[in-house]
């Protein structure tokens, strides 16, 4: 029964893109792995389940999506099964943890009211534990390589700590991280970025053509103090209304536009050796997400992704 509903599903979502075949052909080939019309049929259930802003967008832009969702899939498995051989995450209590905090972001109280709405939903459970253990795995193989190459300066930080306001500002925040090949570029494909954000909303175009991590979640990084922010994009933060967003800004992995949601003013009680660790590894973080997307890119070049 289920096998027949979906293959309902999928010759529906075939009508209403019009752009696809009415069999399950190749539309890509990432290596020697495949990406089928229903394997993105399924992926465009599994984003718009998992991203609720999703399902405002046109057919059209959903599968543009969700073939670039598969695709960095499947090269991150790649990287994954050539470092590792087998998806295998040696600390299941934190993977249990990653599943049940995914769930109540989702409004879920318990697991198993999560389980049962996936299997509604058709989405496979054991599907949505693998890609968690596809980004948890590739996130070790960043550590691995890049961990010793992180430089952060504590003495440094320890000091703009203590010069910290009794009164400090945070900021919710969403990104779009993109890549330019050279500056010509960069305008240009801030336009485009910039119409789609008009058309369909900053957080779908970030699933559509950011190049973070976060793009999963419309680029979603929630609250940051202003001083884990560095001070030229705090500058450019400042200058822009809340529910608006800023021009391109140089990062080490490419361009960064920031979409400032809200602000406010908190009053600081600090512990001052917990508030530095903090400090400290969301530096870490931010250099690791940077490693992350440099080195994506590096692999990325390295594999066959063509059509059949």
């Amino acid at each position: 029964m289920i096998k027949y509903v979906k293959i309902l599903l999928f010759i529906f979502f075939l009508m209403l893109t019009k752009s696809l075949a009415l069999e399950n052909k190749i539309i890509l080939k990432v290596d020697n792995n495949i990406i089928t019309t229903l394997d993105i049929l399924n992926e465009v259930n599994y984003l718009k389940f998992f991203n609720r802003n999703l399902n405002s967008i046109e057919d059209k832009e959903i599968y543009q999506i969700a073939l670039n969702s598969l695709t960095r899939y499947e090269i991150k498995k790649l990287e994954v099964l050539n470092v590792f051989k087998t998806i295998n995450i040696n600390d299941e209590d934190y993977l249990n943890l990653l599943i049940k905090n995914t769930a109540t972001d989702l409004g879920f109280n318990d697991l198993k009211t999560f389980k049962e709405e996936l299997k509604k939903k058709f989405i496979d459970f054991e599907k949505f534990k693998e890609k968690l253990e596809i980004d948890l795995l590739w996130n070790q193989i960043i550590y691995l390589k890049f961990n010793e190459k992180i430089n952060i300066n504590e003495e440094a930080l320890s000091k703009q700590l203590r010069q910290q306001k009794k009164f400090t500002k945070e900021y919710n925040l969403n990104e779009i991280i993109y890549e330019s090949e050279n500056l010509n570029e960069v305008d240009i494909k801030y336009q485009l970025i910039k119409d789609e954000i008009e058309n369909i909303g900053f957080e779908n175009a970030a699933a559509k053509y950011s190049i973070s991590s976060s793009s999963s979640s419309g680029g979603k990084l929630g609250w940051i103090d202003e001083n884990k922010i560095d001070k030229n994009i705090l500058n450019q933060l400042n200058a822009i209304p809340i529910n608006s967003f800023t021009k391109p800004i140089r990062v080490s992995s490419g361009f960064i536009i920031l979409k400032k949601n809200e602000e406010k003013l908190i009053e600081k009680k600090l512990d001052f050796e917990e508030e530095l660790k903090k400090i400290v590894n969301y530096e870490r973080q931010k250099q690791l997400n940077s490693f992350s997307n440099l080195y994506f890119n590096k692999i990325k070049m390295d594999i066959n992704i063509n059509e059949p």
